[in-house]
């Protein structure tokens, strides 16, 4: 896992010993495919990425998503042992937004310095930078729906009472995966978990959006996490926004875990400038945990028609006791 902070750190302090150099860049460790930079541009005052390219790439700029304060170009320069070459940048547009573009930048540097196989490129670059774009596209005063909260909540509490007592905090942040949309909120080597929040009061339910959310395929073990849950109105220190603050005091220590926290909360479209604003409080008053295999209540792809996808149903709770985990998840997990 990379500092990303220490990398921007070590060029801000450059800059201030250096009154000549206008752009300063620092090559990012990686033993895969592509080299990268990031960079900062202290004219201007936007933060870079150089992503060095080789004659096998045809990367059509104009086909990558895009968003207000992102450019993204091909660019011919000298960065490092690399003179007059070919570079796809990604360029901050908007001056004094360094924080967020700071996660920006080094998100999408995460996503490619991961990258084994060339060919996969163009593929990655449309998700991340999707990604991005749904949380600039929202509303500077929109905050998440209560849905989206007491989505968030669950997932917060699994990372916060479960990983964090078997984990490092950075390899357990780097294990909550949902805000890359993937299929499972959790991803752990060769295991999954799956985390649902619900606050119904009769015949309680989870929602499953989507056929794949509990599909076990390539995995040895699948679980899934539900918290129930209930709401409050004027408890400020239940809200979404307390719980965000009492975990960052908790990890403030490792500045790896702060950095990717505060990079996988902005991609959920989470602004701690609007804390102000969540008003609705939440509190956990029951968990229970389940494996997902063969008999558990659930569709899958392979069972659908053809034609058929992009599915959202209710599980009932009562239906999946057989499938309950009695014993401590964190030995399972």
């Amino acid at each position: 896992m990379i500092d990303y902070c220490k990398i921007w750190n070590s060029i801000n302090s450059e800059s201030q010993s250096s009154s000549v150099k206008v752009q300063i860049a620092r090559r990012v460790p990686s033993k895969f495919e592509f080299p990268v930079f990031l960079a900062t541009d202290f004219r201007k005052g936007v933060r870079l990425l150089y992503i060095k390219l080789d004659s096998y790439h045809d990367i059509i700029t104009d086909n990558l998503p895009r968003f207000r304060g992102l450019e993204i170009s091909l660019a011919v320069t000298s960065i490092g042992q690399f003179k007059n070459e070919e570079f796809l940048k990604f360029s901050q547009s908007i001056p004094n937004t360094d924080n967020i573009f700071e996660s920006v930048i080094s998100d999408i540097c995460d996503k490619i310095i991961q990258i084994q196989n060339k060919r996969n490129l163009n593929a990655v670059l449309m998700k991340v930078v999707n990604e991005w774009k749904i949380f600039f596209e929202k509303q500077e005063n929109e905050i998440l729906s209560v849905a989206a909260q007491k989505g968030l909540i669950g997932e917060l509490h699994f990372l916060r009472d479960y990983l964090f007592h078997k984990y490092p905090y950075a390899e357990s942040v780097f294990y909550w995966t949902g805000s890359d949309r993937t299929n499972h909120d959790f991803q752990l080597v060769n295991n999954a978990v799956e985390v649902k929040t619900t606050s119904s009061k009769q015949h309680k339910k989870f929602t499953i959006s989507s056929e794949r959310q509990l599909d076990s395929t390539g995995l040895e073990h699948l679980y899934l996490s539900l918290f129930a849950i209930n709401l409050h109105s004027n408890m400020p220190n239940r809200t979404l926004p307390a719980l965000i603050r009492e975990i960052y005091r908790q990890i403030q220590d490792d500045p790896i875990a702060t950095f990717q926290l505060q990079i996988k909360l902005a991609k959920y479209g989470y602004n701690e400038a609007l804390a102000e604003k969540y008003t609705v409080g939440f509190s956990v008053f029951e968990m229970k945990f389940f494996e997902v295999v063969d008999g558990f209540p659930r569709l899958l792809q392979s069972n659908l028609p053809d034609g058929v996808g992009d599915l959202k149903y209710s599980v009932i709770v009562a239906a999946c006791t057989p499938f309950e985990i009695t014993s401590d998840i964190l030995n399972h997990i």
